[in-house]
């Protein structure tokens, strides 16, 4: 990319301009967030040295073609965000990147960012904008989304954060993408409708299915170590704090192709287990279903109770037309609990899936399609 020319770019109350000296302060207070220092780039510890050299290259990042903005509110001229270019490809693309304040996430404030700076890229004639993320940052991943980005893939190792190379989330957006997103059309072969990108709540007399949390964290970490589940759905949740954010991740539905709900007893004050949709095709409109049940919750009907909640749920509210449930042969009781849900054998599929035992199991193929008849509780 050339030499760019410093701009302004402006979307409503929304300003991105170029970084002045007078920011250093404002962006060593926002790099204090252990959100920031967690997911982007930013040195961590951060100190204001690191953002008297960030906001000083300014001028220096333009020249070589990486235009960075500072994103402020347009009447108070306060510092709510950082988005830039942060590398440029031989082909001409450019990758970007950005963060959002504290105070102000949950505005849409960094997709309209991306949209804004994106089009601005088209119109100089970039072919093509690229993103990524470590894995599990889906608040930068439902961004991108937002923004039209279609996610390509998994880079394995393909981020370095804190000097350790992570899994990385890869994604594209071409100016045909951005058209789409603007005129508010679909993507090419997104034909999956009704599913929420927040969580939702469903109860039956006996069970409710919410959200998770973080406190739920003594619970994952229980079951992670209970024998039976060690083996047949193994976790990799080795102590309180890996816990803690597998839990804080289950919250969040917004990447579009998951949801996480934890059984409880109707008034919440006992944790019975979890179900969860996974592997969601937009374009095929299926998924996958897995779930477990803390030891005491066993053998009293919660688990098909709640395959068929959010089977019928997923009928009901969404355009999935299948949905696959897979375990391993010896797990008498997990194809018990698929068959009194309505979930038929299809078949077997040999040495498929590695288990907590280390060894390779044949497994049990079950499906429930949306004109199946729905199943009555024995």
């Amino acid at each position: 990319m050339e030499p760019v020319q410093p701009v302004e770019l402006r979307d409503g109350d929304l300003l991105l301009r170029p970084w002045t000296p007078d920011d250093v302060d404002a962006v060593f207070r926002e790099c204090q967030d252990e959100e920031i220092q967690r997911w982007t780039r930013v040195p961590s510890p951060y100190r204001r040295s690191d953002a008297e050299e960030f906001v000083l290259a300014n001028p220096d990042r333009w020249k070589a073609g990486q235009p960075s903005f500072a994103v402020v509110e347009a009447d108070t001229g306060r510092l709510i965000g950082s988005f830039g270019v942060v590398e440029v490809s031989e082909d001409g693309g450019a990758e970007v990147g950005y963060w959002v304040s504290a105070s102000a996430r949950g505005r849409g404030v960094a997709t309209t960012a991306t949209k804004l700076v994106a089009g601005w890229l088209f119109d100089l004639g970039l072919p093509r904008v690229s993103w990524h993320a470590a894995v599990g940052n889906l608040p930068s991943r439902r961004v991108a989304e937002s923004a039209g980005f279609v996610i390509e893939g998994i880079a394995r190792e393909g981020l370095v954060l804190r000097g350790e190379r992570v899994d990385a989330w890869v994604g594209s957006l071409l100016p045909a993408d951005l058209d789409r997103v603007r005129q508010g059309t679909k993507r090419p072969n997104d034909f999956l409708t009704g599913w929420p990108t927040t969580p939702v709540e469903l109860r039956s007399e006996r069970l409710l299915l919410r959200t998770s949390r973080e406190s739920d964290a003594p619970a994952l970490l229980s079951y992670a170590h209970d024998p039976v589940a060690s083996i047949w759905d193994p976790e990799d949740t080795p102590d309180f704090e890996a816990a803690k954010e597998r839990a804080r991740r289950r919250a969040d539905w917004s990447g579009g192709n998951g949801a996480v709900w934890v059984i409880v007893d109707p008034e919440d004050t006992q944790i019975l287990g979890g179900i969860q949709l996974f592997d969601v095709a937009r374009k095929s409109l299926h998924a996958t279903v897995g779930y477990g049940l803390m030891p005491d919750a066993r053998g009293r009907g919660y688990a098909s109770e709640a395959l068929r909640m959010v089977s019928d749920w997923a009928f009901s509210t969404t355009s999935l037309q299948r949905i696959m449930l897979m375990h391993a042969i010896e797990n008498s009781a997990s194809c018990g609990v698929a068959l009194a849900a309505g979930y038929a054998i299809e078949g077997a599929t040999r040495q498929s899936y590695r288990f907590g035992d280390g060894e390779l199991h044949d497994e049990h193929l079950h499906a429930r399609l949306r004109d199946d008849p729905v199943p009555v509780p024995s």
